[in-house]
């Protein structure tokens, strides 16, 4: 099989994974990205300037949405569209991202098909491409960028990728780590001045947050994440990062090594300290060690011999310190800083044994973890539409997610915090709920259980695991892996009726 052969046949397996689940419905963050298309369509200028309740009451996006407004722009034409009409929509993303990192690979003399099938066949990257968030753009216009810039052939090219690396910052915030990362590349490479190309689309995007808002978006989200940097925070960040990329980003087969035991034993440590403190089960400190450690042994991977070795570093030494930044952490937010762990586990020249066994592990999480996945988005949205499409008068909803976007397609109307209800509410208890008039009268309704019996589970109380975030409301429980093992429910949906409405006997 020649190289073009082996290449193409990577690109299929990862594609193959992704289109697993092309009829996922809408879930998680999709719902507030969808929001802001609907800005977009409304306000090209200003898509920011719509409303949405997504922090328990009704805000403009630009205070609680911390994100650029490039997918916004690129989900326009498919808002109201079937959900694998929009799926499909995203997989120009896909072909970018694997097609930059084909060109990285071949600029750090690593094997394309090696690269793409690890990073590809990785659940962060599955599951992610299988969401309409900008992750997978923003991993697309990186790798694409730095893979262009690093193989190009003249300095007019090299201008070019270094544009399309700087688009990245268009998408999540995320990209604006790629513009020093970019100079760096671009003064090792003897390429310092087309490299400064990379910080354009970020000017372009602050000037415009000025004229359209008075005000730099990023800037006002700086704020926002303000409140996370209390020193457990910050601790609890940083240990749910470690256990995310062991144990959904890259297993650690390939950089299994003497030298990496002290990376897993100092994770181990940490996820320990972070799961006692944290007052987890001995099954939940388990889940959170063995994970934490995973992610030691991976960055146990790195080098610093080479200036190439130095770059891979220093990508994946910015994105730790990003993520320490946030609000909060999730899983898919390694997206962008993925390509530095894989190159760098590829660069020790793996056996082929060894290769094959990570590609197939990975394939297959990825599969067990999509699966999950999109049985948890079903759960929302059947009981969305089973609720919504009862008859009657529409009431008022509480939660977020995808059963925020299905109760209102259905006519339902978010409960403002504390608000007072007059007839209807109808609670999704696990998706960060918004409280009640707490001074009303209510009768309850049988429950509607989300209930699954697959094993695997993204989003975990009994394991402590959540891949989309580092916590787990009602009550609040800190999670550090990114999956578990449990049958537990998804989630369980309440229905009340208000007193007042009842009728009198």
């Amino acid at each position: 099989m020649n190289r073009a052969s082996r290449i193409s046949a990577a690109a299929l397996v990862v594609l193959g994974l992704v289109l697993y689940c092309v009829t996922k419905p809408v879930h998680i963050d999709d719902t507030n990205f969808l929001r802001l298309a609907e800005g977009a369509a409304q306000d090209p200028w200003r898509p920011h300037d719509i409303a949405i309740n997504w922090a328990k009451t009704t805000q403009r996006a630009f205070d609680i949405l911390s994100n650029p407004p490039g997918i916004a722009y690129w989900l326009v034409p498919v808002r109201h569209a079937p959900e694998w009409v929009m799926h499909l929509w995203m997989l120009p993303w896909l072909a970018l991202a694997l097609f930059g990192t084909a060109r990285l690979a071949r600029g750090l003399g690593v094997p394309e098909e090696r690269a793409i099938l690890l990073l590809g066949t990785a659940p962060v990257f599955v599951l992610t491409a299988q969401s309409l968030t900008p992750d997978l753009p923003v991993l697309a216009c990186a790798l694409a960028g730095i893979g262009g810039f690093a193989t190009a052939a003249d300095a007019r090219r090299a201008s070019a990728w270094a544009l399309v690396a700087g688009c990245a910052v268009l998408f999540r915030y995320s990209g604006l780590c790629v513009v020093p990362l970019l100079v760096l590349l671009g003064f090792q490479r003897g390429r310092l001045r087309e490299s400064l190309l990379v910080a354009v689309p970020a000017a372009l995007l602050f000037l415009h947050d000025l004229h359209a808002y008075g005000h730099v978006h990023m800037l006002a989200m700086v704020g926002f994440q303000g409140v996370s940097y209390t020193p457990w925070l910050v601790f609890h960040k940083l240990v749910a990062a470690l256990a995310m990329l062991g144990g959904a980003c890259l297993l650690p087969v390939l950089p299994w090594r003497l030298g990496a035991l002290p990376f897993a034993a100092a994770g181990a440590l940490l996820g320990a300290a972070a799961s006692y403190g944290s007052g987890h089960t001995a099954l939940q400190l388990a889940t959170t060690v063995l994970f934490a450690a995973a992610g030691g042994l991976a960055l146990g991977s790195f080098r610093l011999r080479s200036p190439d070795d130095r770059f891979l570093a220093i990508w994946l030494a910015g994105g730790i310190a990003f993520l320490l930044t946030l609000f909060f952490v999730a899983t898919r937010y390694w997206l962008p800083f993925m390509p530095a762990v894989v190159f760098a586990a590829l660069r020790r020249n793996p056996s082929n044994l060894r290769f094959g066994v990570a590609v197939g592990i990975g394939a297959v999480l990825s599969l067990a973890l999509a699966h999950d996945d999109d049985g948890f988005a079903r759960g929302y949205r059947d009981a969305a539409r089973q609720i919504t499409e009862r008859g009657g008068e529409k009431g008022l909803f509480a939660g977020h997610w995808g059963w925020q976007f299905y109760m209102e397609q259905g006519g339902w109307r978010a409960l403002e915090l504390h608000e007072h209800v007059p007839a209807r509410l109808a609670i999704a208890l696990g998706a960060w709920p918004q409280s009640f008039d707490p001074s009303q009268c209510f009768k309850r309704e049988p429950a509607l259980v989300l209930a699954s019996s697959w094993p695997i589970r993204i989003h975990s109380r009994a394991s402590a695991a959540n891949f989309h975030s580092f916590l787990i409301p009602g009550p609040e429980l800190d999670t550090y892996a990114p999956w578990g093992f449990s049958t537990e429910p998804y989630d369980e949906v309440v229905v009340l009726w208000s007193c007042e409405a009842l009728p009198r006997r």
